[in-house]
């Protein structure tokens, strides 16, 4: 199979979520370029293989063998329009860029990765804008502080039996509507739904997004998305650039998580950390407030389509300038050796997800092969040989079967195929006599005479089949 394998470890993303690529077998679903699912058609052992770490300028990274095969295009190609090519990984390495400039890119999600949807407890923008500003620590009733009272608002009419209610200057809190006849006690909803999603008692270092929110679908992933972003992301507009976006936060989950979420989308994020250790301390209602907690600021652009905001102002400003994501290859760089596997897919492109949502090539798509001396082939052989056939492939199979050199008594899968396939569409058989033997003319007699000498055997090969088949009924 020409390698291009990974690790057996590696993750591969499906519709349930990431799977080692070495548990994936015949039949089981992946997901595409275009974020639907698609069939997995071979899995292909590859034993122990040479391994390197290919790393986008994002971060994103995975592992793949040198002969893994990845489309890429050159900005070059982007400016004359020209489609992705397909390289190998050992053909980009040393190559990686053009004066300074990175040289390879990359393709990215057509579309969001379509998960299935699932039913959450609260709205997807609501549970955003509390992660973002929302008080969760349950030392109080659950809060929420910010100087946009369209944020507020848009809280109240996203939760259900809820009052917003402002109590000065950027807090509200989040009252619960009593009905006639509740006691007291009666817990409040969003409390209920903390504790549900598990997310009671979290802190600003602590918080996350849970489980059935990222892996849904694409309208919930992008509510969460825009309530973080609303909250606590912004655009950034710098001159003669496009706008890039901006979200920080001090914990280390609500950072994967939003990395997720972006990615998951068919965008891109840079992460980068400012260490509280040495940091000028913030000020609070006039005194310094120490940084306690590494801050992850994350820098990240969206597909044109799908918008990032739903805060007017935040709209406006983000409309004014919005740029496209981009992710180019970095770096590679050897990692050891390791037990690899390749797998095909029915995909039209060849593609598939792999960890931190980066695209990567599948096996004999786009490809023209050639198979020489297939009189050698058993007939099984000749089989998985050709059902690994792809999408835009061609093969080409050449053998002599006056020349075979399997074992006595086993039949060269060059003889077979032709029994089993002549009439089937898209195949076509040529046959070379001795006018094409480009040789003594002695070797074309030689042909002549064993062409008349298989010819006057097939009855007899017929009546032997026949045979041993009445012999194994009269045994049974």
């Amino acid at each position: 199979m020409r390698g291009r394998a990974q690790p057996v470890t590696t993750k591969v993303l499906t519709p349930g979520g990431f799977r080692p690529i070495g548990e994936l077998a015949v039949g089981d679903l992946v997901v595409g370029s275009n974020g639907e699912p698609t069939l997995v058609l071979g899995v292909y052992p590859q034993g122990e293989k040479e391994i390197f770490r290919l790393t986008a300028q994002d971060g994103a990274s995975t592992l793949c063998t040198a002969d893994h095969l990845w489309s890429v295009r050159t900005r070059a190609d982007r400016r004359r329009n020209k489609p992705h090519r397909v390289l190998e990984t050992r053909e980009m390495i040393g190559n990686l860029r053009a004066a300074h400039a990175r040289r390879y890119e990359l393709p990215l999600l057509a579309e969001p990765v379509c998960f299935p949807a699932r039913d959450v407890p609260m709205d997807g923008y609501a549970l955003g804008l509390l992660l973002g500003d929302g008080c969760l620590t349950g030392s109080t009733t659950p809060s929420f502080s910010t100087n946009d009272p369209e944020l507020a608002e848009a809280l109240g009419e996203s939760l259900a039996g809820i009052r917003v209610r402002h109590l000065k200057g950027p807090d509200y809190t989040l009252n619960r509507i009593a009905e006639p006849g509740q006691v007291i006690t009666t817990q409040n909803p969003v409390t209920g739904v903390l504790r549900e999603l598990g997310l009671f008692g979290a802190r600003s270092e602590t918080k996350f997004v849970p489980e059935e929110y990222l892996y849904n679908s694409a309208d919930v992933r992008l509510a969460v998305l825009q309530g973080l972003l609303d909250s606590d992301g912004g655009p950034v507009v710098q001159d003669s650039r496009t706008c890039r976006i901006q979200y920080v936060t001090t914990s280390p989950r609500l950072r994967d998580d939003m990395l997720f979420l972006v990615r998951s989308l068919g965008g891109v994020g840079y992460c980068r950390v400012r260490s509280a250790q040495g940091r000028v301390p913030g000020r609070a209602r006039g005194r310094a407030v120490r940084h306690r907690h590494d801050a992850f600021c994350i820098d990240l652009r969206l597909p044109p389509n799908l918008a990032p905001f739903r805060l007017q102002r935040k709209v406006e400003k983000y409309n004014a300038a919005g740029g496209r994501p981009m992710r180019f290859i970095d770096s590679i760089e050897p990692e050891g050796t390791a037990e690899a596997v390749c797998i095909q897919v029915a995909a039209a492109d060849s593609l598939y997800v792999t960890e931190d949502f980066l695209l990567t090539h599948n096996t004999l798509n786009d490809s023209f092969i050639i198979l020489d001396e297939a009189q050698n082939t058993s007939a099984e052989q000749m089989k998985m040989f050709l059902t690994r056939l792809g999408f835009g492939s061609k093969v080409v199979v050449t053998g002599d079967v006056t020349q075979v050199d399997l074992p006595s008594g086993q039949t060269s899968g060059l003889r077979v195929v032709q029994d089993i396939l002549e009439g089937v569409s898209d195949i076509h058989f040529c046959r070379l006599n001795s006018h094409d033997v480009v040789r003594h003319k002695l070797v074309t007699d030689i042909v002549d005479a064993y062409n008349r000498w298989d010819e006057s055997r097939v009855p007899e090969i017929k009546q032997g089949a026949a045979g041993r088949g009445a012999s194994r009924k009269r045994g049974r």
